[in-house]
């Protein structure tokens, strides 16, 4: 093999460099699956919070709502009977879209999911394109470097 390298130790050295690529694969699919986990857990406790507020809003909107019916009917019983009448009616028309809501939080989760994939591949074509250049530009620097001394290793003795 002319540099002292016998068979034994390259396929060590081959099996070491072969135990280290799959170590790093693997770290970088758990990196990359908790990439993914956070932006979806992060995207979900934003949802968590703005589903709270509009949960709040609609309260105390029936609150005020329940308190002007019963001023208008004199009493706090049918004020607040209409506001619960109110809540079932939606109640209702929620369960019977349920299928088509659920539908939706799907489709949203998954546009997230989808817009990370999207943003991953954008990023992996943006810098596969700088190392291309990089790479044109190196084998042009080289191919220049060789051009020169062809031209400059002349012998004048």
């Amino acid at each position: 093999m002319g540099k002292g390298y016998d068979l034994g130790t390259l396929l060590s050295v081959m099996k070491t460099d072969l135990i280290e690529l799959i170590n790093t694969k693997i770290e970088y699919y758990k990196l990359e699956v908790f990439e993914k986990t956070s932006g979806l857990g992060s995207f979900l406790v934003f949802g968590i919070i703005v589903m709270n507020l509009i949960f709040f809003a609609f309260v105390f909107a029936f609150l005020a709502l329940g308190f002007l019916i019963a001023d208008w009917l004199g009493s706090f019983a049918g004020g607040f009977g209409i506001v619960a009448l109110i809540y079932l009616i939606v109640l209702l028309i929620v369960f019977a879209m349920r299928k088509s809501i659920i539908r939706s939080f799907q489709n949203m989760f998954l546009k997230q999911l989808d817009s990370d994939l999207e943003d991953e591949i954008k990023y992996e074509e943006k810098h596969t394109q700088q190392r291309r250049v990089s790479e044109e530009h190196e084998e042009y620097m080289e191919n220049y470097k060789k051009s020169k001394n062809k031209y400059t290793d002349f012998n004048y003795e």
